[in-house]
């Protein structure tokens, strides 16, 4: 049996609990004994593993042995030198990255487009941001992420950044020519970071973009539970090379992970990899297979438009991710949601005349045709009532300048550190009077989670704009103290 064949994390788990330890310890359900009668109908055999830390089961802070062994099989294969598990999701792994980077006053290159987790890496380190050019593309009004020349640029014009962020691929699956954006920060002395959330499963197949690891990214932090079969809350993050500190990178995430973590979760990591290891060429090949078999069965109903590399200047593209456009049929994004929500399906994203779904390893021919299946009865529902031409030609006309214009994240103009402006003193602004102020709290929206204001940046009349324009829309703001955004958090000056 080769290693990766192994479970040893599991194996422990499991051998720990045919021994019958009598339990004297955390937590207090002891082994499911007394836990909630609902909890137990849920959780079922489950819960004789949640189990408090002890040595038995090693450490996640300090990992010596069985977890350790997990860790270090899941770099293996993904050609890594080291791995971390996290049972706090991929926001404290990219927190950790950027607090293990940079510290006060030092310098990172970040894309406008980056999760609200690098913001409060930012304001944990103390950090300096220096944004890049973030390109959105027009038809589809969705961020295609950095240039290979505007990454060029930023890194030029700021020859003091230790490190630069890139997000690959994106929400939408557009992924940047980041073997080159790697390589020209190598030649500047400069750490790479990858948020590459959505991108744990790119080594299985030849039909996908290269993965950040391969490309020579230092550090890269994947979503194993968005595309493939860990539990929720859980990842991992990938370390390689000689620029990055490990130890520093070890004591920050030990900062950022709970001392009581459930075992369970970190369980479901090593299940992950080596349900990769063992079969997931076989599952993602099937995952890419079904997703082109839904693209064309999708373009084929009247009124609907899908997303393609050919739409994209950019040379990676996850074809697992499938944007559906109802802009000919008159539709919203938010319009279009409900209307599949009453057949019963839930999409990942909406945003302006599309909605997002993932196509992953725990999809089937089945749930494939229920897709299908609705869409065509919005667009048969929708074509039977009015010409499509005259129906969509009305109501086009009157959102989609709206629509477009809230799609374009504004131009950041930082006046302080996210770190500085958050401990200011701060004071509630009336929404129309707050622009030139610097903003107290980070407002985005979610999903995708991308700020489109962060604390410590100037108000400007685009950023009043856009959020104007996201309330027309029905979208509700995260982050903000005020969730009606009727009044902002500025900093007292």
């Amino acid at each position: 049996m080769s290693n990766q064949e192994k479970m040893p994390f599991v194996e422990a788990l499991e051998s720990y609990k045919e021994q019958h330890f009598v339990p004297f310890h955390t937590p207090g359900h002891k082994i499911g004994v007394e836990a909630p009668q609902l909890l137990k109908d849920w959780m079922g055999a489950a819960l004789p593993y949640d189990l408090g830390v002890m040595y038995a089961l090693d450490d996640l802070h300090e990992p010596e042995r069985e977890l350790k062994e997990a860790q270090d099989l899941t770099a293996e294969l993904y050609g890594a030198d080291d791995c971390w598990f996290s049972i706090n999701g991929t926001t404290a792994l990219i927190e950790a990255m950027i607090m293990g980077t940079v510290g006060p006053d030092e310098t990172i290159i970040i894309p406008r487009e980056a999760h609200r987790s690098v913001i409060s890496g930012l304001v944990l380190s103390g950090a300096k941001p220096v944004y890049m050019d973030c390109q959105f593309d027009d038809r589809w009004g969705i961020p295609l992420g950095v240039s290979v020349e505007d990454a060029i640029k930023t890194m030029d014009a700021h020859p003091e950044a230790k490190a630069i962020l890139l997000v690959y691929p994106n929400y939408y699956g557009v992924g940047v020519d980041i073997v080159t954006i790697v390589q020209e920060a190598h030649k500047r002395g400069m750490i790479v970071l990858v948020d590459e959330a959505h991108g744990p499963h790119l080594p299985f197949s030849e039909n996908l973009p290269v993965e950040a690891i391969a490309s020579g990214a230092d550090l890269v932090a994947q979503s194993t539970h968005k595309s493939v079969g860990s539990l929720t809350q859980t990842s991992w993050l990938l370390g390689q090379g000689d620029l990055i500190n490990k130890r520093r990178i070890t004591q920050m995430h030990q900062m950022l992970q709970s001392t009581s973590p459930n075992y369970i979760f970190l369980a479901s990591l090593d299940m992950a990899r080596h349900q990769l290891a063992t079969e997931g060429r076989n599952l993602v090949n099937h995952a890419v297979s079904l997703s082109l078999q839904l693209r064309r069965a999708l373009e084929a109903i009247k009124g609907i438009s899908i997303m393609s590399s050919k739409d994209v200047d950019r040379p990676n593209y996850d074809v697992t991710k499938v944007l559906i456009d109802a802009k000919e049929l008159g539709l919203t994004g938010v319009d279009f949601e409900k209307r599949l929500r009453a057949h019963h399906i839930e999409v990942e994203l909406v945003q302006a005349h599309h909605v997002l779904v993932l196509i992953t390893i725990g999809d089937t021919e089945e749930s494939i045709m229920t897709l299908v299946k609705a869409v065509q009865a919005i667009s048969d529902e929708i074509c039977s009532k009015s010409s499509l031409t005259n129906r969509a030609g009305e109501q086009i006309e009157e959102r989609t300048e709206t629509i477009q214009s809230a799609t374009i994240l504004p131009t950041p103009v930082v006046r302080m550190t996210p770190r500085e402006a958050l401990y200011k003193d701060r004071k509630s602004c009336m929404f129309e009077a707050a622009l030139h102020h610097i903003c107290g709290e980070t407002i985005a929206y979610y999903p995708p989670g991308i700020p489109c204001i962060a604390v410590g940046e100037e108000i400007t009349e685009s950023v009043l704009q856009y959020i104007q324009q996201r309330r027309v829309l029905g979208y509700m703001p995260n982050g903000a103290a005020d969730m009606n955004l009727e009044t902002i958090q500025v900093v007292e000056e």
